[in-house]
Order: structure tokens, then C-alpha cells, then sequence
């Protein structure tokens, strides 16, 4: 018997974690099951000739609201073409209204609810024996003589440690994968937005045995590991464990964890601020500082206390913090949402996600959506397009501030002008509104941009503002040259004068020179050094500017050198280091 486990994933760099453990529990005992990951990106007509060419006597596709509609595209192709092939559904999106989605599609034969592993390896151990007995398999829907049916319940699997590693033990192909993986299953809150909340209690993985995984990753090198652990910090001590962990076996490979930012404790701040950067990046749900819209949603937060721990480890660590914002939500409007922007951006955190409320089938909020007076689009991903408190031109205008905070803010390459402006705003918000009118007005939005037009786009705005130009363009030139080494400066930043190539000569003859600023490559050419280093000129220090920005700093030119290896590092030179010069 052919089976083949297949899905439609958002990117090529992403892994299905759900069908890898399903294809590992079930291998063993089905030598022909295969599995195959395509992505949403690809031409739909080569997937279905890919799936098809497979001969499968069974498709077993997992679904999600990225890949619904093109997958029940392929299903109907594929009865069509093999209608002796069984087609069996299974994910999130395909979980709370079965009956419906099989009534609608008479291609589909089944559907697994819930956990998949044991469900699917049962079901195909009594197609294998040509049994038709499916009705004692928990956690299936499906058709029989005409009629549905819907078996009872899969209970979760209550000791996790049965399910196997979900990847190969030869990792190679995964280098440079986004690898999803979990440490527990379950969430311990109910937040009425997500799926998580039809869950009780979290379950975990043995330790040791989440350890060695982690160490598989590490050993393998792999770019970077998602563990998709609803609130990995649940369990503190737990959390404290892993993070020493990986801090004593660190690699070359990134770790991305959700937390609940509240339950930092102080000595997680202190494990984390030993952490090198790269290692760990921290995703926080704050979704809303509104205390109505978090009672309406259910959501227990300290934000005060995620608000003093949040800004203590981005003092103290390396660790990149990411905040997630959920416009649409219930007691929450365009006001309101201002200043839960505020409130979040203030933080200073490395990325701010503006996301909008998707109303996932099963969820609270989409059980209450009349209540609240909801409208949304019916086709997937079911985003808010209004409710009693936010109208969807509100909305639209949050698009483009999501937009310019994309662009600019979360790209990093504008970090010392906004924390110039930034702090210079009692209103960051304003500062983003006013800017996305701006962009509007001139026919800048969803449209492609050279990244160098940016800047000058951002510069040519804050004139608008009346900001200083001069501090603006010294800033923003600064960041230009963080971010990339520069042959020729753009009109809006000055030339680099030929003076500067002498001085970088100079400078570099020093062995003094070589030895504090490039240990590293001391021993590089000097045509190799200037490849890797450049200098430049401000007519202002622009590290006082954006640590001190409601002060103007003097007119007084500085002298920066950019060193560019695989962290880019600038230093003000001082007469001190320029005296041989």
C-alpha cells in the first residue's frame, strides 16, 4: 500500500512539524509511506502532476488557513483523475466543522480531528487489513453508505515520550530550514483568539530527551529552530533549565521561543544576559494594554511587570525581542490601539508585529462574532474587516503604518533615527500616522522601493516635521553605512573625500591600530583591510544625537571608522587614535 503525506507549506524555507511526526511513528510499520513538502509559492499545476505522479493509494494532506483553498484544489483534481485514491484531511483548519467541509467536497473520503499520530496509524492499519471498522478509531470523520460519521474524541496523547524524533537523523537537508519543534504541547490560558484555548493543561516532553534533540540541531547546525511551545515559559524552572542549556552548548544555530514576558523572573534575566547574540530570539504576545479588551479575550497579563522585565533583559542581554500587537479585537479602538502601540514601542524592542485578528474557525471570538459585531472575510484567513469599536477605514490606515513599520522599523536598518525620533515624539504613534499619511499622498504605498530610496524618503518626511535636516542626514547616513559598506554615498549624505583613503592608509600602517581594532585580521593585507573596513565623516557625533536627542548636539565633525564582519561595529575615533594620522 502507497501512502503519501503531503501539504502545502507558506514558505519554502518552512517544515510541516505535524506530518514529520506522523510520518516517523507510522514508517516502521508502512514501508511505502513517503512524504512531500510543497509550498504555496509554487505553480499549483506542478504540485498536483508531483502528487499525482506519486500513485498513492492514500493522500493524506495536512491543512491550515494558508493552504486550504489550494488544497481542496488539488483534491478534486486528483479524484478525478484517480477516484480510487483515498484522500484524508487533517490540521487545524479541517478540525472544528468536519461534517461541513465533507459535505461540501464529495472528493474527500476522511478527516482526522485533532492529534494525528496515533489516529492515522490505527486508520491505516485496518485499511491495510481491508477492515472497514473505522468506528472504533477515536478522532474520525467520515463517509459510509451514504451517511457521516463522526467517531468520539481523540484524547491527547497523554505521554508524549511514545512519539519519536519528527525529523531524520541525518539533518543536512534541514541547514538552512526554518525547523519547527516543541518541547510540550497545550497552553495553560484561554486567550478566545487562538485554538490553544480549546485545550486543557500543557503536556511535556522528557527533558533529557528535549536536551539531546536540541544538541541534534546544534550538532547539525541548523540555521534556526521555531519551538512552537504555545507559552514555553510556562514552566519557569523548566524554561531556566533549557535556555542553561543551550548557552553551554551554543552552536551556530538561532532559537526562536514564545514567552509570557511577565513570567520572567529575575534569575532568568540573569541566565539570559549571558546569552551571545544570535542565540535566542524572544517572540511576546502582548496583543493589548487595554484592561477591557483583555477580559473580553480572557488574557491574564501583568503588563507592568512584562513592561519593567521586558526592558530589564533588553538592557542586560543580546536576546532579540520581538512584541506582537492584534488589532481588531473586542473593547478596542483606533484610540485605544494608539496607545497600546505606545505602550509596546516605548519598550524599545528589536521588532513590533502589528497582526490583525483573524477569527479562526473554533475560536471564542468567532463563537461571539455577531456579539461583538463582526465582520470578516469568509474565505481563509478570515481577517477582521470591522467591528463595534474599529471600522474598517481605521483599519486600512493601520495597513500602512504595519507597512512603514516593516519597512523601517522592524528592518533594522533605521535603529538610530528612530530612536532619535522616537524619543523625540510624546506621541510615537502620531509620528507613524503621520508618516503613513504622507507616504499615502505621494503614491508610495504597496509599491517596490530600492532600499536606498528609504532613506531618502524618511529624510525628505522629517523635513515635513520640521525636524533638523542636518541631524537627520548625519543619522541616517549613519545607519546607511551599518548597514552595508559603502563605495559611493548617496547625493543627500556628502562624498567621501579623498583625504579620508590617505588617513585610512595611515591609519592601518600601525600595528597599534591593527591589533585593537581588527585582532581578528591583523594580519590581513592592507588591500584586504580596506575592503573589510571604511571612514567616514559627521558633521555631528550622531551616538550623542540618538542617546541624547532633546538636547541638539554641537556642530562638530567626528571621525567614525565601520569595521564590516559578521557583526558590523563603528568606532569614534578620538584624537588619542588619530595622532600618527
Amino acid at each position: 500500500m502507497k501512502v503519501l503525506l503531503t501539504t502545502l507549506n507558506a514558505k519554502f524555507v518552512h517544515t510541516s512539524l505535524a506530518l514529520w511526526y506522523i510520518y516517523q511513528y507510522c514508517r516502521n510499520d508502512f514501508p511505502g509511506l513517503k512524504f512531500r513538502e510543497f509550498n504555496i509559492n509554487q505553480d499549483l499545476a506542478w504540485v498536483f502532476g508531483e502528487i499525482y505522479s506519486e500513485k498513492a493509494d492514500v493522500v493524506g494532506f495536512s491543512c491550515n488557513i494558508w493552504n486550504i483553498e489550494q488544497t481542496l484544489i488539488l483534491t478534486k483534481r486528483l479524484k478525478a483523475l484517480a477516484p480510487q485514491t483515498f484522500i484524508v484531511l487533517g490540521g487545524p483548519e479541517v478540525w472544528r466543522e468536519p461534517e461541513q467541509i465533507l459535505d461540501k467536497n464529495p472528493q474527500l473520503d476522511l478527516i482526522v480531528v485533532g492529534e494525528g499520530e496515533l489516529t492515522f496509524k490505527e486508520w491505516l492499519e485496518q485499511l491495510l487489513r481491508d477492515s472497514r471498522d473505522w468506528e472504533s478509531i477515536p478522532g474520525l470523520v467520515f463517509r459510509r453508505e451514504g451517511s457521516l460519521i463522526r467517531t468520539p474524541a481523540r484524547k491527547p496523547v497523554a505521554d508524549l515520550n511514545r512519539l519519536p524524533f519528527p525529523y531524520p537523523e541525518d539533518l543536512t537537508d534541514f541547514r538552512q530550514k526554518l525547523v519547527y519543534y516543541e518541547t510540550s504541547r497545550g497552553c495553560p490560558y484561554q486567550c478566545q483568539y487562538c485554538l490553544s484555548a480549546n485545550e486543557r493543561g500543557v503536556r511535556f516532553f522528557d527533558l533529557e530527551r528535549v536536551k539531546g534533540e536540541l544538541l541534534k540541531f546544534i550538532n547539525a547546525k541548523i540555521a534556526q529552530v521555531k519551538l512552537v511551545d504555545r507559552s514555553f515559559n510556562c514552566n519557569v524552572e523548566r524554561a531556566k533549565e533549557i535556555w542553561r542549556f543551550l548557552i553551554e552548548h551554543q552552536g551556530e544555530t538561532n532559537f526562536h521561543f514564545e514567552i509570557c514576558g511577565d513570567l520572567l523572573d529575575d534569575e532568568s534575566i540573569d541566565i539570559l544576559s549571558s546569552a551571545p547574540s544570535g542565540l535566542f530570539q524572544f517572540e511576546i504576545g502582548v496583543q493589548s494594554t487595554n484592561q477591557e479588551t483583555l477580559r473580553l479575550i480572557k488574557r491574564r497579563m501583568d503588563f507592568d511587570k512584562l513592561k519593567r522585565q521586558v526592558s530589564r533583559l533588553h538592557q542586560r542581554s543580546k536576546v532579540f525581542i520581538h512584541l506582537d500587537l492584534i488589532a481588531g479585537l473586542p473593547g478596542e479602538d483606533y484610540q485605544s490601539f494608539a496607545d497600546t502601540f505606545n505602550d509596546n514601542l516605548l519598550i524599545e524592542p528589536d521588532r513590533l508585529q502589528l497582526g490583525f485578528l483573524k477569527l479562526l474557525k473554533g475560536s471564542g471570538l468567532r463563537e461571539r462574532a455577531a456579539e461583538y459585531g463582526y465582520r470578516f472575510t469568509e474565505e481563509s484567513p478570515y481577517e477582521v474587516l470591522a467591528n463595534r469599536w474599529i471600522t474598517y477605514d481605521e483599519l486600512l490606515r493601520l495597513k500602512t503604518i504595519e507597512d512603514l513599520l516593516e519597512r523601517y522599523y522592524n528592518s533594522g536598518r533605521f535603529k538610530a533615527t528612530f530612536k532619535y525620533l522616537i524619543k523625540r515624539s510624546a506621541n510615537p504613534f502620531q509620528l507613524f500616522e503621520d508618516f503613513a499619511q504622507w507616504w499615502k499622498k505621494r503614491g508610495l504605498d504597496q509599491k517596490s522601493h530600492k532600499v536606498k530610496e528609504l532613506y531618502q524618503y524618511l529624510l525628505d518626511f522629517c523635513q515635513t516635521r520640521n525636524e533638523d535636516g542636518r541631524i537627520i542626514g548625519n543619522l541616517l547616513k549613519y545607519d546607511l553605512l551599518l548597514g552595508e559598506r559603502m563605495v559611493e554615498l548617496p547625493e543627500w549624505a556628502g562624498r567621501f573625500t579623498p583625504e579620508l583613503k590617505k588617513i585610512s592608509h595611515r591609519f592601518w600602517r600601525s600595528p597599534e591600530n591593527r591589533e585593537r581594532y581588527l585582532p581578528e585580521w591583523s594580519e590581513l593585507k592592507s588591500r584586504e583591510i580596506q575592503r573589510k573596513t571604511l571612514f567616514a565623516e559627521f558633521e555631528i557625533d550622531p551616538e550623542a544625537a540618538f542617546n541624547d536627542p532633546l538636547n541638539e548636539p554641537p556642530l562638530q565633525p567626528t571621525l567614525w571608522l565601520f569595521i564590516y564582519g559578521r557583526e558590523v561595529k563603528a568606532f569614534k575615533l578620538d584624537k588619542e587614535a588619530l595622532k600618527d594620522v
